[in-house]
């Protein structure tokens, strides 16, 4: 029996012995296996990294800013003075409808121009200044206000600013690029051209919405120190949560558009005092 036993703790010691030989032996294999598919990980890693990173930088670069494709189209056809035509203030509930035009040469270039809505405060203002001091620019603006808004209504009234900020330019364009579908009915249908998203596809287009966004937004910060309590400074006269707020607390201004939803609706004196 006792024979038995040591011959049984032989055989174990032995095979724990080949176990761990076993072991001892494959370990090597086992790390190089290893470190051969963290690093095939790795650089699984680095290439999506650098597929994203080039994916950014490709859509960064291929990022769709408004060019003077329409203007050069214009020029070939014998047109030297295109001015670009916008406005801004179409949707708020306050205030005016301000239209700008410009003429801009044909060498200048303004840095990060674009539709004004996709630009933030402080790029408006940058542009605005290099826009309106830049000696080969021309522009001119018009505001309609909230009495012939309400009159003729917004479109019209749009409509009509446009028409006045082209005649008022210091240099008669002798072609204009309008933003939006349709052309005021003041110009002229054979030398104007309606584009949809203009702000977005024109530079000289976007150039003006530029201006005339950063005008109006003056305009309603004026506004904000006559009647504070609607925080025109803040939303410009859209119809934010805090100036719908506002306005079922106190009531419209004189300056509220009274065509306008929800004010339309509201019980008002038909001529309200300033």
């Amino acid at each position: 029996m006792a024979s038995r036993v040591r011959t049984l703790r032989r055989s174990a010691r032995i095979a724990g012995t080949n176990i761990a030989q076993r072991t001892a032996r494959t370990s090597p294999a086992l790390k190089r296996s290893l470190n051969a598919d963290e690093k095939n990980e790795d650089h699984k890693r680095r290439k999506k990294q650098t597929e994203r990173q080039s994916h950014t930088a490709a859509s960064t670069s291929s990022a769709k800013f408004p060019t003077r494709a329409s203007e050069q189209e214009m020029w070939k056809k014998g047109y030297k003075m295109v001015a670009g035509v916008d406005e801004a203030g179409r949707g708020p509930l306050v205030g005016p409808v301000v239209a700008a035009a410009c003429i801009m040469g044909k060498d200048v270039f303004i840095k990060g121009v674009q539709d004004s809505k996709k630009m933030t405060e402080e790029q408006r203002l940058e542009a605005y200044d290099a826009i309106t001091s830049h000696p080969q620019i021309v522009y001119a603006l018009h505001a309609i206000d909230v009495k012939t808004i309400d009159s003729i209504n917004i479109l019209q009234a749009a409509m009509k600013a446009m028409e006045m900020a082209v005649a008022k330019l210091p240099t008669k364009p002798d072609y204009h690029l309008i933003d939006g579908n349709r052309v005021p009915k003041g110009l002229d249908a054979g030398t104007s051209k309606a584009i949809i998203k203009g702000d977005s596809k024109s530079t000289v287009i976007a150039a003006a919405s530029v201006v005339a966004k950063v005008e109006r937004d003056k305009l309603m910060i004026q506004l904000h120190e006559k009647y504070p309590q609607y925080g025109f400074d803040k939303h410009k006269g859209y119809g934010v949560p805090q100036h719908l707020s506002a306005l079922y607390k106190y009531g419209p201004c004189p300056e509220h558009r009274r065509t306008f939803a929800p004010i339309k609706h509201m019980k008002l004196p038909r001529n309200p005092k300033s």
